[in-house]
């Protein structure tokens, strides 16, 4: 069991693709894996720091550098990339293309070269999005009556009487 274990450890680093990058001035290394939060699907870009900056303004500096080049150039082919606020290792900057926005590069950039709306399906087991919202949004209630002036007047006198006026 051991074995297979230590194999699987061995094997498993191949199956995250890393390659060497520079961005915004610094040499880093770029890891790709995917989101498994269910709320946030897509693909994470994880640039690994060679030097972890003891100054976190630094970090965040680096940071806004590397989300603006990296939003210029997926600007341009319309894709959407997102800062990992969330992003638990601190020698990593990590960024995510949401599924949505791969999903629609690929429909509109390769496989069909056309604007597509893509049909929103719920995982196994969930409702989709539209019959959640449904279920959610209350129904419309009527608005209770307005109360007249000669039912303000109470309120007023009272509001004025604590307010010392």
């Amino acid at each position: 069991m051991i074995k297979l274990q230590n194999l699987l450890n061995e094997a498993l680093p191949a199956l995250i693709p890393e390659y060497p990058v520079n961005i915004a001035g610094q040499h880093l290394k770029l890891r790709f894996d995917v989101n498994v939060n269910k709320t946030k699907k897509g693909i994470k870009l994880q640039f690994v720091l060679n030097e972890i900056p003891q100054d976190p303004r630094a970090l965040q500096n680096l940071a806004n550098e590397i989300g603006t080049e990296l939003q210029e150039k997926f600007g341009s082919k319309n894709i959407q990339i997102i800062y990992d606020v969330e992003n638990p290792y601190k020698n990593v900057i990590g960024f995510l293309i949401p599924l949505p926005s791969i999903s629609n590069f690929i429909m509109t950039s390769v496989l069909k070269g056309e604007d597509t709306e893509p049909e929103q399906q719920a995982p196994e087991g969930e409702e989709a999005p539209e019959a959640q919202l449904a279920q959610k949004v209350p129904e419309e209630q009527p608005l209770p009556p307005l109360q007249g002036p000669d039912e303000e007047k109470p309120l007023r006198e009272r509001m004025k009487k604590i307010a010392g006026i």
